[in-house]
C-alpha cells in the first residue's frame, strides 16, 4: 500500500463493477490515495481505468453500471451508493477524457458552470481570478465560444471548471490526450503547481506513462479490471516488465500482455 505519513482521503476496497447487470469490468480492485497526494493509475486501453474513476465519481449510474461488491470510502465515509451530484458537493470532481466543454458557451461561462455545481459557490470573482491566475490564456479567451478555442485551451477550461467547484479530490482522465508535446508540458506544469499550492488530492489516469510517473510519486498498474502491480514511481520507471509492456514489444518483436510478462497475485488487502 501507499507508504505515507498522512491519512488516506480515498480508499477502494475490493470493489467489483458490473455493467448492464451482466458484464463484470472491475474484479476486486483495491487502491488508496493519500490526502493531498497524487497517485497515477496506469494500464492499456480497456483495462478499466475510466470505469474506476466513474465508480468513484458516481457517473457509473448514467451508463447502467453499478458497484456490486466491495466499498469506496471518501474521507472515511462510504460513498459508492451516492449520486454524482452529491459527490460533487462533497468535493469530488471528475475531469473526463475528451475535453468536454460546452461549445456554444463562452470560456468564462464554462468556468462559471463549475461554481454552480455546488450549493456554496463562494465568491465567484475570487474563484475566476484564481483560475485565470493559473491559466492566463483563458482570461485572454474568456469571451470566445469554447468550441472555437484550441484543444489545449479546452483542456485548460475543463480543469479550470473543476477548480471552480472547490474540489478536495480531482479525478483526471487522460489530460494529455490529443495534445501537442509543448501543450502537454504546460498543462502538467500547471497541474503540479495546483497540487502544490491548492493541496489538491489527484487521481490521475494517463496513457503517457513516463509523464505520469514523473508527476505522481506512486502508481498502480491495471489489466483487465485488476491491479496487477503497485509501487513508488521511481521503482516502476526502472522496472523492465513495465518498460516492455508499455513499449508493447518483446525481444522477439511480438506483443505481450502484462500478465504474460510476469504474474502478480492480487492480494486481499481489505477485510470485510
Amino acid at each position: 500500500m501507499v507508504e505515507v505519513a498522512t491519512k488516506s482521503i480515498l480508499r477502494l476496497k475490493n470493489i467489483e463493477v458490473m455493467y448492464h447487470e451482466v458484464i463484470l469490468v472491475l474484479k476486486g480492485l483495491s487502491l488508496e490515495l493519500p490526502e493531498g497526494g497524487i497517485v497515477a493509475l496506469l494500464g492499456a486501453n480497456g483495462a478499466g481505468k475510466s470505469t474506476t474513476l466513474k465508480a468513484i465519481s458516481g457517473l457509473l449510474k448514467h451508463e447502467n453500471g453499478e458497484v456490486t461488491d466491495g466499498a469506496i470510502e471518501f474521507m472515511d465515509e462510504v460513498i459508492h451508493k451516492k449520486s454524482a451530484d452529491e459527490l460533487v458537493r462533497k468535493g469530488i470532481f471528475q475531469v473526463m477524457e475528451g475535453r468536454r466543454v460546452f461549445e456554444h458557451l463562452s470560456v468564462e461561462q464554462n468556468l462559471v458552470v463549475g461554481a454552480h455545481c455546488v450549493k456554496d459557490g463562494g465568491n465567484l470573482k475570487e474563484r475566476l481570478d484564481m483560475v485565470y491566475r493559473y491559466f492566463p490564456r483563458l482570461k485572454e479567451r474568456r469571451g470566445v465560444a469554447a468550441g472555437f478555442i484550441s484543444g489545449g485551451e479546452q483542456q485548460m477550461a475543463v480543469v479550470g471548471r473543476a477548480l471552480m467547484a472547490g474540489p478536495k479530490l480531482i479525478l483526471l482522465d487522460e489530460p494529455s490526450m490529443g495534445l501537442a508535446p509543448l501543450l502537454i508540458k504546460e498543462i502538467f506544469d500547471i497541474i503540479r503547481l495546483l497540487h502544490e499550492e491548492q493541496k489538491l488530492s489527484i487521481l490521475l489516469v494517463e496513457q503517457n506513462v513516463k509523464l505520469a510517473l514523473t508527476i505522481a510519486p506512486y502508481a498502480y498498474v491495471m489489466e483487465t479490471g485488476r491491479i496487477v502491480m503497485e509501487s513508488p514511481s521511481e521503482k516502476l520507471r526502472d522496472n523492465p516488465d513495465i518498460k516492455e509492456f508499455y513499449l508493447g514489444l518483446t525481444d522477439a518483436g511480438g506483443r505481450k500482455s502484462f500478465r504474460a510478462i510476469k504474474h502478480y497475485k492480487r492480494k486481499k488487502r481489505w477485510l470485510a
